[in-house]
């Protein structure tokens, strides 16, 4: 099974609008839905444990991470067409969606996610050392 399923996204848009979309061609949900994990991963897997997250199914996936799945996956599909489709609010929620997960990426806001962990099983942070640009005098 897999994290998402075409029929979740009923909470998202509705199966008459997916059906006019997709012209009833069921990989093109599929396409749609495994490029938003695809890209949702891609900002989580640098602190969390993406295997783990994306491996859950049923009652254990983190309705946090699904919901902006479900998010980034409609924005995806009504890029091929928006039929009865207010487009600036699906576009918004896909821009909410990845301002998100871009500060969950940061570190800003940590959500109860699994981390990684090494092989002895202590979390992974990754560690970010930066310094102020060399400062110059001039006489």
């Amino acid at each position: 099974m897999s994290f998402l399923t075409a029929t979740e996204l009923k909470s998202h848009i509705y199966d008459y609008q997916v059906t006019a979309i997709t012209e009833a061609d069921s990989t093109i949900t599929t396409t749609a839905i495994s490029t938003a994990i695809a890209e949702v991963k891609s900002y989580l897997a640098t602190r969390y444990d993406v295997a783990s997250i994306f491996g859950a199914t049923g009652s254990n996936r983190s309705d946090l991470v699904l919901d902006l799945v479900k998010s980034v996956a409609v924005y995806k599909l009504i890029r091929l067409a928006n039929p009865d489709i207010l487009y600036e609010r699906y576009h918004d929620a896909y821009l909410e969606a990845i301002d998100l997960l871009k500060q969950i990426a940061s570190g800003a806001i940590a959500p109860d996610l699994p981390l990684i962990t090494t092989a002895d099983g202590s979390t992974f942070a990754p560690l970010s050392m930066q310094s102020n640009p060399k400062f110059h005098h001039d006489f």
